[in-house]
């Protein structure tokens, strides 16, 4: 800024000659952004460690797949209910809390799994942690949208994405392996062990980004808008917090519903597919999860940023259709390797996705709702994971595996079709804060109102210099 200049009767003036924007350094953003993937990627270990370890539990009860996916249904029925409330939490009291609580909660969550007695056990166990997790995913993209730069939130969101992946690279080879030697102690013992690592780690690395200022500065624009427009205050406040255009979340919605239905549509039957009828062992099952999560995480890495610079229409569009190949490749051949490579290009095609569409959330959400519409989203998930499994149990008895491979590829060749005709996102990156003609006309009477005071202070400087 030029010195300050003193003037008569106006007092100090000084001449503005850039505008500094608040916000997270770069390096400090990144630094953060690497602590959670690593985090996430510890997380996601565990759980893929004893993944491959359900459908062998199951088992052991006595049960099959129905109570399988009865067990998902118990998982995805709390996260429907719960993720939209946990996105509003995360957003009106902090992102840190919910990530915390979510890494405490799985590391309970896979201790009641080991000691579970019998299936009712299992399937309430499921239950409890769908619910009290559900606020992680809402809570880690709320966390990446407040300090990544607007124009490389693809890029690390991707970079989330591959701790995720590498989760899944190294979990369930392991878990598979010691289980084939050791049964279900190390594994379990392992798993457990590996989440409360990770909830130490990130209560020491991962800091508040939504902080105190931010949130009161949002609740202060709740306040006016309700009290602009009291007759639809709530009503109004509402659909200002919906990404918009609601077109285009309609869209993105639909295609996050597609998506996890069509995987959570075969996931009860793959596991007793690969293990009764294909006759692979724990290991190769695991060593399948495991090649899709190296897909996954090098795509992420690699690819995870397409979006941000060939717009996230065209990459959603080619991601969709190359995920559906892990559903031809099932239901087309049951060799392991042609498999494997059919889970290759799926993890691909899903690393191109999950970054454009999350990214695609939050460049038309509000800032101050980011967490609650990734809370939407993630119920909008957790529902496909709800109905897939329901349809399956009734389904079962008629329809055999190919045929539920079919229905998925089927369903996600058809949202890729969709989302080329359908989606139509914005020009802009941000979601303007339309609160209706009453609020516009406010800040124009309010700008007035200024110019008013300016004209008039200054008319009072010259008659009093007049004066002098």
């Amino acid at each position: 800024m030029n010195r300050p200049k003193h003037h008569a009767h106006m007092g100090i003036v000084v001449q503005a000659t850039r505008v500094a924007t608040p916000g997270t350094d770069p390096r400090h953003a990144r630094n953060i952004i690497l602590l959670l993937a690593m985090c996430t990627a510890l997380q996601m270990t565990s759980y893929g460690m004893i993944f491959p370890l359900f459908a062998r539990k199951i088992g052991d009860f006595g049960d099959s797949v129905e109570v399988l996916a009865l067990s998902v249904m118990a998982y995805s029925l709390a996260g429907v209910i719960a993720a939209p409330i946990m996105g509003s939490l995360a957003d009106r009291f902090g992102r840190r809390p919910l990530i915390l609580g979510s890494f405490a909660v799985f590391a309970a969550a896979f201790t009641g799994y080991y000691l579970a007695a019998t299936s009712m056990v299992f399937i309430l166990t499921r239950g409890l942690a769908g619910a009290l997790t559900a606020g992680l995913g809402p809570a880690t993209m709320g966390l990446v949208a407040d300090i990544a730069p607007e124009g490389e939130r693809a890029r690390w969101i991707g970079v989330i994405g591959g701790g995720t992946s590498a989760g899944f690279i190294i979990g369930p080879v392991v878990g598979g392996l010691l289980y084939d030697r050791f049964g279900y102690g190390p594994p379990f013992v392992a798993s457990i062990g590996i989440a409360l690592l990770t909830l130490l780690v990130a209560f020491f690395v991962i800091p508040e980004t939504h902080t105190r200022e931010k949130r009161r500065r949002a609740a202060l624009y709740q306040r006016r808008a309700a009290r602009l427009m009291p007759d639809r205050g709530t009503a109004v406040s509402f659909r200002a917090s919906l990404p918009h255009p609601l077109l285009a979340f309609g869209t993105l919605l639909f295609i996050n519903l597609s998506m996890v239905f069509a995987w959570f549509f075969i996931d009860p039957q793959l596991p007793f597919y690969v293990f009764d009828e294909l006759e692979w062992s724990t290991a190769q099952f695991g060593a399948l999860i495991s090649a899709y999560g190296w897909a996954t995480l090098i795509g992420s890495l690699t690819l995870g940023r397409s979006s941000d610079r060939f717009g996230r229409k065209p990459i959603l569009v080619i991601g969709i259709i190359l995920h559906s190949a892990q559903y031809v490749g099932l239901m087309l051949t049951g060799t392991y390797w042609v498999v494997i490579g059919a889970f290759v290009i799926a993890g691909l095609g899903e690393a191109l996705v999950n970054p454009a569409l999350s990214a695609a959330y939050l460049d038309i959400t509000p800032e101050e709702h980011r967490s609650r519409a990734m809370g939407i989203k993630t119920a909008v998930g957790s529902l496909g994971s709800l109905l897939a499994p329901a349809l399956v149990t009734i389904m079962i008895r008629y329809v055999p595996p190919q045929g539920m491979f079919f229905i998925s590829a089927s369903l996600i060749l058809i949202t890729a079709l969709v989302v080329f005709v359908a989606l139509r996102l914005p020009d802009r990156t941000e979601a303007a804060r339309d609160l209706a003609w009453e609020v516009s006309q406010e800040r124009v009477m309010a700008a007035q109102t200024a110019l008013r005071n300016v004209t008039v202070s200054a008319a009072t400087a010259r008659e009093l210099r007049r004066a002098a």
